[in-house]
């Protein structure tokens, strides 16, 4: 590394920061600037049940801000900061990002709570940034001017992500995209693939991939649930050391990282619900197969009885706007896909490209559709891709060869998330659709 590399990151880190503020408080001004009385009277009921001193619900700061804050899941989150879960519709909201939040408060003080959880949002949503440039520099080639300008340019976008006004409020996204990102980055190191006859995991990576990956990509899940998709890094690592007859590394790297992460899973999903509930709750208890296995986990039975989540049951005429509005995450992503598995090939983006694709087929098929642009920021795909073309936009204006791709869905789509971004943060704030 030379001496200038250290001073750059420096300045990168700085870029990131600035921007990141800068967008914030645009957004937080929009916030500022919507009506004081949301279209749901959610947030009403929930200050009169849970404010214990009135007066601080009109206050100035909490009537143009805070209570703004409080819209969808929102909700849902706060309550469960505050008190233990009373229904079980509300165990479908990270209990992870609750008790940390509740942890860190020492009371029940709601806006200090309040003010708490909106702090970690936003505090993990830039260390996401600053992981995800690092991150981006060791999957690119860390001693490449082109990686360092594509990190920038990824951390910056994530900025300005689809989540929009969501990571403004005290969802739990941010904390999972931290996560991911980490243990994602921290699989990077351990790994070494040139290509597919040349890939391999040493030993001496063994505490970095079986101990920390997992613990990242364990809470990463137990908080969001579609991060499970993640465990594919290790079926694809345990399938590419299996080929190399890499059998022992097999077993002992990926097999044990991902039966590790699968285990604290089943735990948290199947055992800790079933000892809760059954079997005084019949219905989910009674679909028993073996011991406190069940035909679903109760998160999954939860989102089918309360949100109607199951396969194709989004699929309805009333439900295209929602298509519409999350269409565009939706082409960028397929669009990554085959960018990095056809026009520009990389061996170690092949299983997050897998991701991705598994990713998308949960969106179209099972889940409510729009949330994907909200899910979509554990992925960083779509942001390399983007990153990559504009990086290269810029290269072949200095008169550098360029590879194919097409910058027309590119442009598109940052125009889109300029306009996305601040209708979204106004509606969010509104209590307005969509959720």
């Amino acid at each position: 590394m030379s001496s200038s590399e250290p001073s750059s990151h420096l300045a990168n880190y700085w870029k990131i920061i600035y921007v990141f503020l800068i967008g914030k408080s645009v957004q937080y001004l929009l916030v500022i600037s919507t009506p004081p009385f949301p279209f749901d009277t959610s947030t009403s009921l929930l200050l009169d049940t849970l404010v214990t001193d009135k007066s601080e619900i009109s206050n100035l700061a909490n009537r143009l801000v805070w209570n703004k804050l409080l819209s969808w899941d929102a909700v849902y989150f706060i309550k469960g900061m505050i008190d233990s879960p009373e229904f079980e519709n509300e165990f479908a909201f990270s209990l992870l990002w609750k008790k940390l939040v509740k942890m860190s408060t020492n009371g029940d003080n709601f806006y200090r709570i309040l003010y708490t959880a909106v702090f970690y949002e936003n505090i993990f949503h830039l260390l996401s940034c600053l992981v995800l440039y690092h991150l981006t520099l060791e999957t690119f080639g860390s001693k490449r001017k082109f990686s360092r300008e594509m990190a920038l340019k990824t951390s910056i976008l994530f900025v300005f992500t689809s989540a929009a006004g969501f990571l403004l409020s005290i969802y739990s996204e941010s904390l999972s995209c931290l996560l991911a990102f980490t243990g994602v980055w921290l699989r990077e190191l351990s790994v070494k693939f040139v290509s597919s006859k040349q890939f391999d995991i040493p030993w001496k990576y063994w505490p970095l991939y079986v101990i920390a990956t997992t613990l990242c990509f364990t809470l990463a899940t137990v908080n969001r649930t579609n991060c499970i998709l993640l465990g594919l890094f290790y079926i694809f690592d345990l399938f590419q050391l299996i080929k190399l007859r890499h059998y022992k590394k097999a077993f002992l790297i990926p097999f044990l990282a991902g039966f590790l992460m699968f285990s604290c899973i089943i735990y948290q999903q199947y055992y800790i619900p079933f000892r809760t509930f059954c079997p005084q709750r019949g219905e989910w208890c009674h679909t028993q197969i073996y011991g406190f296995i069940t035909k679903e986990s109760l998160y999954s039975f939860i989102q089918s009885r309360y949100w109607n989540v199951g396969f194709l049951r989004y699929w309805t005429i009333s439900n295209v706007p929602n298509f519409i509005m999350g269409f565009p995450n939706l082409i960028i992503l397929v669009y990554s896909i085959i960018y990095f598995t056809r026009v520009y090939p990389i061996n170690n983006l092949k299983p997050l490209c897998l991701i991705s694709g598994g990713f998308l087929i949960i969106m179209i098929f099972l889940a409510h559709f729009q949330i994907i642009n909200r899910l979509i920021t554990f992925i960083p795909l779509h942001l390399w891709y983007l990153a990559d073309r504009l990086v290269k936009k810029g290269q072949i204006k200095e008169g550098k060869m360029m590879r194919g791709g097409d910058d027309t869905i590119v442009k598109s789509y940052i125009y889109w998330l300029m306009i996305w971004i601040p209708v979204q943060t106004v509606l969010f704030a509104c209590f307005l659709p969509p959720a």
